[in-house]
């Protein structure tokens, strides 16, 4: 069993006041006292009755539920109707503890490794915003068994497009039958519009759009369909999530972007953003596929214990109750009149083909990390994920997140730097640069862990040297028609440990074979200028303080 944490629990009581006043019954004294003898008594008898059946007592054992942060809420407060009913197994009291986790954080993980560290205790049971995420995991014949086949729909969101409203009008999209995905792809490709889309990999808005565009119209896949809508995505953008180009467009006012979204996300972004020209949600003609949010039991040799699985299935049960008498909702959610059909949507076959259709058309990625681990690392607090850590932890988290999030035929290793880490010079590999089986990529996590939980090197921060070492090594060993990447984790920037300056290192880099590119990621105190220098000359960027989602965008993973 996995043991969540206290919470507290609704009272079950009504609390409510005795009625004041009235006039009183003419009975006999003696008939009073005999009565409320009597009623003493069997009070008495029913409470000891009732202690007898309360099933349970003592402290509640509470199995861990991961649920999407726009659900989580309803998930949890339907978790504490359920605990107040005392439930029981063998006399123990059982509850949900509920923990917020991206359906895309938890579908990476529930198919590769569960890190407990950013994202809790393996759950027992999964809500995704969208059952699509589900039918991803049941694509694979490896992890076909791993979720429940009898999901609960607690509700659905729209899937739409969203555009200015005097665009919508413009176009003859507003008020009128609704344009069809193949006609927004051809708007796109006359340059009418551009199409701004969430990552189908990291967002469920996006994911769901792309299995919408890429339908064949009659629940399947459509590969013709699928390369119009990369295409129309090539030529316009793509970012992590809706919210992030709904930003963009509140600084920009551009009119001409078609956005992949939810409807309720357009209703919070015109609710906040005040801008002159609000955007308008438009479900294309057609789209046949909503964002379908499901509790499900986990299952799968060595994922859940029967017992645990057993708690998980009890409150399945008392979810469906609720969402049938109406008392589950979510201000996010309508409600799903047909499930079956719902579900039957998003079919495992569907899904694994557009997402690995999609991911097929992406280069992979050839990567080796390089990670500072000077003392300085140790010695300084950042704040990463809304946390404070020191700089170490931060840097290995970053890694080990983007390691999770990378995909299968991506070949990645790493190097650590640091005075003396390599004897004679100041780096060493850790892990040879090898593609992400099963296997390497538990390996590869284990080495960070490793890494982090070694003494930091004493000195300063031999940078220079390390970033041309590595930078020279991956151009011995580039991938062709890969993306070829050095990444540095540091959170100094300055060395004084090398011989050539930041200058001199980045001519030598820039010198060197140009199909190695260089991407340097800052925590805290880290010397932004002379990074960006590093990172321009092996033709990247510099990133601070980013997550992992967000650098794997940055470099095309």
């Amino acid at each position: 069993m996995v043991f969540g944490t206290a919470r507290a629990v609704k009272s079950h009581r009504t609390g409510r006041r005795r009625k004041k006043g009235g006039s009183r019954l003419p009975v006999a004294p003696w008939i009073v006292i005999t009565l409320v003898c009597v009623l003493i008594a069997s009070g008495l008898t029913w409470g000891f009755m009732a202690l007898l059946r309360s099933g349970c007592s003592g402290s509640v054992f509470r199995v861990t539920v991961a649920a999407a942060p726009t659900i989580a809420g309803a998930v949890e407060d339907a978790a504490q109707d359920w605990e107040a009913t005392q439930p029981e197994v063998d006399g123990e009291c059982v509850g949900i503890s509920v923990t917020e986790v991206s359906a895309a954080e938890a579908s990476r993980g529930i198919t590769g490794i569960w890190d407990q560290k950013s994202l809790g205790a393996p759950p027992i049971a999964w809500v995704p915003d969208s059952q699509a995420w589900a039918s991803w995991v049941t694509s694979s014949e490896a992890t076909a068994g791993y979720v429940s086949s009898e999901p609960v729909v607690l509700g659905q969101a729209t899937s739409v497009i969203a555009l200015a409203e005097s665009k919508a009008e413009e176009l003859g999209w507003l008020g009128g039958q609704p344009p069809s995905w193949p006609e927004i792809l051809d708007a796109a490709s006359e340059g009418q519009v551009t199409l701004a889309a969430a990552n189908p990999r990291t967002s469920t808005e996006g994911l769901v759009a792309m299995l919408n565009a890429s339908s064949d119209g009659e629940g399947g896949f459509s590969e013709e369909a699928m390369a119009a809508y990369a295409a129309a995505i090539e030529s316009g953008s793509v970012l992590d999530h809706a919210p992030e180009q709904f930003a963009g467009y509140a600084e920009t006012g551009d009119t001409t972007q078609v956005f992949t979204a939810l409807g309720y996300q357009v209703e919070d972004f015109n609710a906040i953003s005040g801008v002159e020209d609000p955007l308008v949600p438009v479900s294309p003609a057609g789209t046949s596929l909503g964002a379908v949010a499901a509790y499900l039991v986990l299952g799968g040799a060595g994922w859940v214990s029967d017992s645990d699985a057993g708690i998980a299935a009890r409150f399945g049960e008392f979810l469906a109750g609720a969402v049938a008498s109406g008392d589950f909702t979510d201000p996010e959610l309508t409600p799903v009149e047909d499930a079956a059909t719902a579900l039957a949507m998003a079919t495992p076959e569907a899904v694994g083909l557009a997402v690995r259709s999609w991911q097929s058309g992406s280069r992979d990625l050839n990567v080796l990390f390089l990670v500072d681990r000077s003392i300085a690392t140790e010695e300084e607090t950042v704040d990463y994920g809304g946390e404070s850590m020191p700089a170490a932890t931060a840097a290995i988290r970053l890694a080990i997140g983007m390691v999770e999030d990378m995909e299968s035929t991506y070949r990645v290793g790493l190097w650590e730097f640091g005075v003396g880490a390599g004897g004679d010079q100041n780096w060493r590999s850790v892990t040879d640069v090898a593609e992400l089986s099963d296997d390497n990529r538990a390996n590869l996590v284990d080495d960070l862990y490793g890494v982090w939980e070694d003494e930091p090197y004493q000195g300063g921060s031999p940078l220079y040297d390390s970033l041309v070492a590595a930078y020279g090594h991956m151009g011995a060993n580039s991938v062709a028609d890969a993306v070829n990447l050095v990444v540095v984790l540091t959170n100094v920037g300055v060395d004084v440990e090398s011989q050539p300056t930041v200058e001199q290192t980045a001519q030598a880099i820039a010198d060197m074979d140009g199909s190695v590119t260089v991407y340097t990621i800052g925590f805290g105190s880290a010397n932004g200028d002379n990074l960006r220098v590093l990172a321009e000359a092996g033709g990247g960027s510099y990133l601070e303080s980013p997550d992992a989602a967000s650098v794997l965008a940055s470099i095309g993973g």
